[in-house]
């Protein structure tokens, strides 16, 4: 191996060393916001407790264990928007996002403190179209790593709307 190319090998390490350090940086962040998130609502999980649920409705054991998965991948991409900013379409992808993590996060609000079913059910909804929306702009502009980061989220998304519609339409 020759001088140049021990150099460009000791930058692309430091470049991945750097880009997996900025993630775990986002993913420490997502994971103290649903803390936050978790602690704030578990004080009404008894009214939750009092509400119809689908013959679906998972363990309650599965919804943490589903919701860090997700936040995980969630941060990864969202790391990955973040150093992208300034690529073509990168603000935009990165503004469709934090628009969609605002009412992602904003639903646990919604749901369980405002103990407002309909409009959680509504509002999980607009969440769910605004990640596909930045689903398909994200697979147009050849984001593909970004897309399969944040599918698993939609995919959750669109059960947890069935679930929410479920307890609205049988209140």
């Amino acid at each position: 191996m020759n001088m140049k190319s021990d150099i460009f090998f000791q930058k692309e390490r430091a470049m991945n060393f750097k880009t997996i350090e900025k993630a775990v940086i986002w993913v420490v962040g997502f994971l103290a916001v649903s803390a936050f998130i978790g602690q704030v609502t578990s004080a009404n999980m008894e009214w939750y407790d009092t509400l119809p649920k689908s013959p679906l409705n998972p363990p309650k054991w599965a919804f943490p264990i589903a919701w860090t998965s997700l936040y995980i991948l969630l941060a990864i991409a969202a790391s990955r928007f973040w150093m992208q900013r300034n690529d073509p379409y990168g603000k935009n992808h990165l503004t469709l996002f934090v628009i969609y993590m605002l009412f992602n996060w904003a639903w646990s609000f919604i749901f369980f403190t405002g103990h407002l079913v309909t409009p959680g059910f509504i509002w999980i909804v607009i969440s769910d179209i605004i990640l596909t929306t930045l689903i398909i702009i994200l697979w147009r502009h050849d984001r593909r790593i970004e897309t399969a980061l944040i599918i698993p989220t939609l995919l959750w998304s669109f059960f947890a709307a069935y679930l929410n519609g479920y307890i609205a339409f049988n209140l």
